[in-house]
């Protein structure tokens, strides 16, 4: 069991609270669970000196004849105890007590075979008790070895801080004292590099801070392009659908986002799940709080009290073992409670979600109710007409009216051309302003300036002048002519009643042919236009898709190992070397080294997690923000797992090394096997929010040749993604582990956690307001997929619960390895049952059978408030529709924030048209 009980409980970095289950100091967090000191009587009871006679452990019954000593006791003076007697002390011997004045030093006895026994001694004779501890230490009453950073072995023949022997980075001087140093014999070289590079370091940090000086104090020499940035920055915010006058205005800040669409339905349901854990946050802590105030009152201290001297740690590890031996019982009622109240609230959680999300879909008519996903298409040229063919042949299968088929096309190869093709026609409909010269310039300010073009690919300020050679190779009709369709295309419908129809029909008849292909069939979808990765339909078979996961977690696996030796190893070597003796604890520098090393770490895994999500090739971005939280998550557990194994072998070492012993008197040293050890005993607004928006409005004010989308792109905001779910995933199950400890810092750390989450959760809502350019999330994916997270992560709970019963009174006992095995199968078991009951109980409470009040709305209605359609969303659709299908006016790309530049045009489906663009001059000097 779980015996010495300090420890440490959380840990806020970055924005997410998390359990640290590294200690301070050894003793606490997991050197609780690791030594466990014995402990034996100073001021016994006739029994007990007969059983300090016999060298038997010692068990004082909490309320007994010698009381375990409160935090908050007061001294017992005078003191009783005499010079050169031996004592053993026990639970209810007071940390407070001191020697008598004529030997003021206590001195761990190791000359008998017994354990925590110590004696009053005079500093001469502090060496004759304890070899190791020659020096007597006024202030803390006790013989203590060196204290010296770094030192491996004490020199004892002085009464003073001397080291006789370094740790490996070490160099001993002349003073007794180890000073840091690498290299063995190649030392002066080694510090002549270091000394070198320090150097290099300086004079960069003086140019980068040079550089952010001159960036700030530069003159505003692009007004245009601020303006015309801040502008479309503005207009990219989400908005809500035309009001009366044509307008699209911003949510207001009052928007209750539990309730109500501004990014789809997941959106929604992404911010209840944020609420969801705060519940449950509160839940947690609320039901430990019941058993401290009305059980017993050392359940609040359990597992916070701080370790120091080695006659203390006696004391405190005693106690700690005979309390929570007596209230093990409390431990396994809260578990029942937590586990149980767990299941229910997860389940009552994923019904509702499911009955949200059904009733969302229902009462708001969007793009993704008129279509169906033609799926088994040939590769057809671009030199057909496509869209018109298989348009005629699907009004023909089914007898239904079909506005439309876009196709999704296979241009992975034409990526470019596409998106320069894009961004051209958008030039010519919105031209950007014209270039400006320079202005004049000292040398440092033109140096500075030149290197910020080159290293981060600014427009020249001089336009490139193109050939007509040039212009004329690829030309963008030529390139789509060359492309080739990808098996799906959408056929948009009149209303969804048609749409629904039209798929059943079809799923009667078991497909039709075209063009050759023979079983071409209709499928209902749940996803919007602008969730659609078009340039992913052309490469992304499952089996495409399943070898680039399989890169990718080789890629994770290589950016964690990366992670853990260039930023955790330093850490992870200073506080394996770091002298703990006496309660010493490492300082606040360490500490923030530490939060520093995780938010690192996060941002690493946050970068490679969301590429690999990219590079995987979903089609629909629900799905790859699915598989972003998923990736994130592990990636991020395994640097707890790193904290985990560090931290127990660190702790293990020093203690042993302590002489620490478990509660009978056992060495630590010679507790051989890993179950025989164990069973014994915030920062995100700033990298997100303003500094880039900072930056490019520096960039952008003072190259006047950043102009136009240049400008526009400086000026962006960070899209939004669901990585916020892994965050809190994350935090849960960091939550959760602190159940194998001692739980005196439960209800703080599920409080703080509800509190951080608070925090994140009105963070999240003005980000998505006014800080994040237009998203959707429609499907139910990420939500399911996060829920299903939530079945390993309560599975924990369960392991824990079997592992607090296990030899527990009137439970069952399994001792050795297959105590682990059975924690791992209670693990598994509630794994599987929780994802079963998800997949198969859930769905059963949902509302099926809700009636659309929208069911007859037309396709063209509903086009008419939101510029992005199946047609408008497809760049090659619209590329299309100018260069081949020669449309007047053809279908305009719909560029977030560019709403204004569309054209109506309702013979090819296209019925968006927004009022005119107007300029607001004074968003210049408004912040993001």
């Amino acid at each position: 069991r779980l015996a010495a009980l300090p420890g440490e409980a959380a840990l806020v970095r970055g924005g997410a609270l998390r359990a640290r289950l590294q200690s301070d100091a050894p003793g606490t967090g997991l050197a609780a669970a690791l030594a466990v000191p014995s402990t034996a009587i100073v001021n016994g009871t006739d029994d007990a000196a007969s059983l300090v006679a016999a060298g038997k452990p010692i068990r004082i019954a909490r309320g007994g004849a010698t009381p375990p000593m409160k935090q908050d006791d007061k001294p017992r003076l005078p003191s009783h105890l005499k010079c050169g007697v031996t004592s053993k002390v026990h639970s209810g011997s007071s940390k407070d007590e001191r020697c008598p004045d004529e030997c003021p030093f206590f001195a761990q006895n190791r000359n008998d075979e017994d354990f925590c026994t110590f004696v009053c001694v005079t500093e001469p004779e502090c060496k004759s008790m304890n070899p190791h501890t020659p020096i007597g230490d006024s202030k803390l009453g006790v013989c203590r070895s060196c204290v010296v950073a770094g030192c491996k072995a004490c020199d004892v023949s002085v009464t003073e801080d001397r080291c006789a022997e370094c740790q490996a980075g070490y160099k001993l001087g002349s003073d007794g004292m180890c000073h840091f140093r690498l290299g063995g014999s190649w030392a002066g070289v080694v510090d002549n590099v270091l000394m070198i590079l320090g150097g290099v370091l300086v004079v960069v940090l003086a140019v980068v801070l040079i550089w952010v000086i001159d960036l700030n104090i530069r003159p505003n020499s692009n007004p245009t392009g601020m303006e015309y940035g801040l502008t479309e920055r503005e207009d990219k915010k989400l908005r809500q659908k035309k009001d009366d006058d044509g307008e699209r205005k911003l949510w207001p800040l009052t928007t209750n986002l539990m309730r109500t669409q501004v990014a789809g339905p997941g959106m929604m349901l992404h911010f209840n799940f944020q609420v969801f854990l705060m519940v449950w946050g509160f839940f947690i802590a609320a039901a430990w709080m019941f058993f401290c105030q009305f059980v017993d009152e050392d359940l609040w201290r359990l597992g916070t009290r701080k370790f120091g001297t080695p006659r203390d740690n006696c004391i405190l590890v005693a106690w700690g073992y005979e309390t929570q031996r007596e209230l093990m019982w409390t431990k396994v009622a809260f578990l029942w409670i937590a586990y149980i109240g767990s299941v229910l609230m997860c389940v009552a959680y994923g019904v509702y979600q499911l009955r949200e999300f059904q009733e969302a879909d229902y009462k708001h008519k969007t793009m993704k109710d008129f279509v169906a996903m033609v799926v088994g298409l040939p590769a057809i040229p671009g030199t057909q007409p496509v869209e018109v063919d298989l348009k005629a042949k699907i009004e023909s299968c089914t007898g239904q009216r079909v506005v439309g088929v876009s196709v999704a096309w296979d241009y992975q190869e034409y990526e470019e051309v596409i998106a320069k093709a894009l961004e051209d026609d958008l030039d010519a409909a919105d031209p950007p302003p014209d270039p400006q010269e320079p202005p004049q310039m000292n040398p440092v300010r033109k140096a500075f300036y030149n290197l910020e073009r080159n290293l981060l690919g600014l427009p020249s300020p001089v336009p490139e002048v193109t050939s007509d050679c040039e212009t004329e190779r690829d030309p963008v009709a030529t390139v789509l002519t060359q492309m080739h369709t990808s098996p799906r295309a959408f056929a948009v419908f009149e209303t969804q009643e048609a749409m629904e129809a039209a798929v059943e029909r079809v799923e009667g008849e078991g497909g039709f042919e075209f063009a050759g292909a023979e079983g071409v069939v209709l499928e209902r979808l749940t996803a919007e236009p602008d969730t659609v990765q078009w340039v992913n339909f052309g490469h992304s078979s499952p089996k495409e898709k399943a070898i680039r996961l399989l890169v990718g977690f080789g890629v994770i696996g290589l950016a964690c190992l990366f992670w853990a030796v260039v930023f955790y190893a330093p850490y992870a070597y200073y506080v394996m070397t770091f002298n703990y003796e006496n309660g010493r604890q490492p300082g606040f520098i360490v500490g923030f080294a530490f939060s520093m090393i995780v938010v690192v770490g996060n941002a690493i895994m946050y970068e490679v997690c969301a590429r690999v999500s990219d590079w995987v090739g979903f089609r629909f971005r629900d799905n790859r923000e699915a598989c972003y939280m998923i990736l994130y998550t592990i990636a991020c557990m395994f640097n707890v797992f790193l904290d985990f194994v560090t931290t127990y072998v660190t702790q293990e070492t020093i203690l042993s090394a302590l002489g620490f012993r478990t509660y009978f008197g056992k060495p630590l040293a010679d507790v051989a096997s890993f179950t025989e050890m164990f069973e014994t005993y915030g920062i995100e607004w700033l990298p997100t929010l303003f500094l880039p928006w900072y930056l490019g409005r520096l960039i952008v004010r003072s190259h006047p040749e950043v102009r136009g989308v240049a400008a526009e792109e400086w000026m962006a905001m960070i899209p939004m993604d669901m990585g916020r779910y892994a965050d809190i995933l994350l935090n849960v199950i960091l939550g959760i582990l602190i159940f194998y400890f001692p739980g005196g810092y439960t209800w703080s750390l599920f409080l703080g956690m509800a509190g951080s989450h608070l925090f994140i959760y009105f963070y999240d809502y003005y980000k998505v307001l006014r800080q994040i350019p237009h998203c959707d999330y429609v499907a139910y994916d990420i939500e399911w997929w996060s829920q299903a997270m939530f079945a390993p992560i309560i599975g924990i709970m369960a392991s824990c619960l079997l592992f607090k019963m296990n030899c527990d009174e009137g439970y069952f006992c399994v001792k050795g390895t297959w105590s682990i095995v059975m924690c791992c199968a209670a693990w598994a078991a509630h794994t599987y049952i929780h994802i079963w009951v998800l997949r198969n109980i859930v769905p059963r409470f949902g509302k099926s059978h809700l009636k659309n009040p929208e069911l007859e709305v037309a396709f063209w209605h509903c086009a008419q408030h939101i510029p992005s359609s199946w047609f408008t969303a497809n760049p090659v659709h619209c590329l299309r529709s100018k260069y081949i299908f020669k449309h007047s006016p053809p279908c305009d790309y719909c560029h977030d924030g560019k709403e204004s530049l569309m054209r109506e045009n309702p013979e090819i489906g296209c019925h968006f048209k927004h009022r005119a663009k107007q300029f607001r001059m004074e968003l210049s000097a408004r912040s993001p």
